[in-house]
């Protein structure tokens, strides 16, 4: 079947719902689209988008991605999942500053690891309904995954640094959109963390991601 478009405007560029407009192509043959709706709506809508977040903020573990840490917020796809977890955002925000100066860098560390057995769960929240229900993942917040093997491959996501003689630089929250860019198949995990618990400081941090059935 050959589908042909018509480079430039046409007449039904504001066509009503239930017609057949002409695709608009471009000059070099690429087709002409525009988004109706954030970039997330679809996954959300259909269900498979999922957050993990530590909202009441609270001190972290340093945490580099060895085995047996304690990340903020750590995403296991368990084996027997059938389905690839897609990482489409993360973030974290420094809510109340350090107390000695310091830097910690921020990273989702991932890769395979062995089944975690902590049974302690923080439930994900649905972005469709809210409530936590209908994840296949196993997630955890500042809790030891004594069973976890090292996490050797990282995304790094940004930095903060406090000096306490000379001034502050602190940074604003970060939000990175990964994008699908990292996929957690079933045997692996991605897990958000700083590699510096700085005195007195607290943080809030989230984790996005999308289940895609195998």
């Amino acid at each position: 079947m050959l589908i042909q478009g018509q480079v430039g405007p046409t007449s039904t560029q504001s066509a009503s719902s239930g017609t057949n407009p002409t695709v608009r192509l471009g000059q070099l043959g690429d087709v002409i689209v525009s988004e109706l709706h954030g970039r997330f709506y679809e996954t959300t809508y259909r269900g498979s988008a999922y957050t993990l977040s530590v909202a009441t903020a609270a001190a972290i573990t340093a945490y580099v991605g060895a085995a047996a840490g304690t990340p903020q917020l750590a995403v296991y796809n368990p084996v027997n999942s059938g389905k690839n977890f897609v990482i489409l955002q993360a973030s974290y925000a420094n809510m109340v500053a350090a107390s000695a100066a310091g830097t910690v860098a921020w990273g989702l560390y991932y890769g395979p690891t062995a089944a975690i057995t902590q049974t302690t769960l923080t439930y994900p929240v649905n972005n469709l309904t809210l409530n936590k229900v209908g994840s296949a993942s196993q997630c955890f917040t500042n809790a030891a995954l004594t069973s976890s093997t090292a996490l050797t491959n990282i995304y790094p996501l940004g930095q903060y640094y406090w000096a306490t003689a000379a001034g502050a630089f602190s940074t604003a929250p970060q939000i990175t959109v990964v994008d699908g860019s990292i996929i957690i198949p079933p045997g692996a995990m991605i897990a958000l963390g700083g590699n510096a618990a700085l005195t007195s400081a607290t943080w809030t941090g989230s984790l996005t991601w999308e289940e895609v059935p195998i």
